[in-house]
């Protein structure tokens, strides 16, 4: 979904948005730029440098969440980029030979992830194998349906001692499905609540 602004917002926050980086080049360290440029794209240049200059005492004085908004893009981007990026569910649905429709059931039963991303489904590529899902994926999915699309999106992309140091996407894609669905169970059960 594609939000056209009116034009006269649209100039005021490209005004506002080109002092900061201004600010934000003129004012970060050497290190600071040069991590930022090392990022695979530029959303991921622009919350390096966020993040960076987050923990400057003015930015905190002047905007208090600016540290948590900062860490949270950084965190977000380096996520999509662990995932391979993302795809629309138009890409997905020519991917899976399925319709448009079908992609959006899917994600409404849990049987893919999807990220509100600018106000649409971004889905990310990491779920998809061989133009498919992997087996098992959508037991996951539906066993975390309580935690947040990014934590998910976190937790499949994160290497587990359980899984023999294994990511839980990389254990799926290797057919390891029922050992995921076991662990999942078992931390399940380990949940206080």
């Amino acid at each position: 979904m594609d939000v056209t602004l009116p034009v006269p917002m649209r100039g005021a926050f490209e005004h506002r948005a080109t002092h900061a980086i201004e600010r934000l080049a003129r004012d970060a360290s050497l290190e600071s730029l040069e991590a930022a440029m090392a990022a695979a794209s530029d959303a991921g240049a622009l919350a390096r440098i966020l993040a960076d200059m987050a923990v400057d005492d003015a930015a905190r004085r002047i905007d208090p969440l600016v540290p948590a908004i900062a860490r949270g893009a950084e965190i977000r981007a380096g996520l999509i980029e662990a995932a391979g990026g993302v795809l629309s569910a138009t890409q997905v649905a020519a991917m899976l030979g399925i319709t448009r429709a079908a992609v959006d059931k899917r994600r409404l039963a849990r049987r893919l992830l999807a990220l509100r991303i600018r106000g649409d489904w971004a889905y990310p590529a990491a779920q998809f194998q061989d133009a498919a899902t992997p087996e098992g994926l959508s037991d996951v999915l539906a066993a975390m349906a309580d935690a947040s699309p990014w934590s998910v999106l976190e937790t499949l992309l994160t290497p587990d001692d359980a899984l023999g140091g294994a990511t839980p996407i990389a254990a799926l894609r290797a057919g390891r499905a029922a050992e995921l669905r076991r662990l999942v169970a078992a931390q399940a059960q380990d949940s206080f609540g």
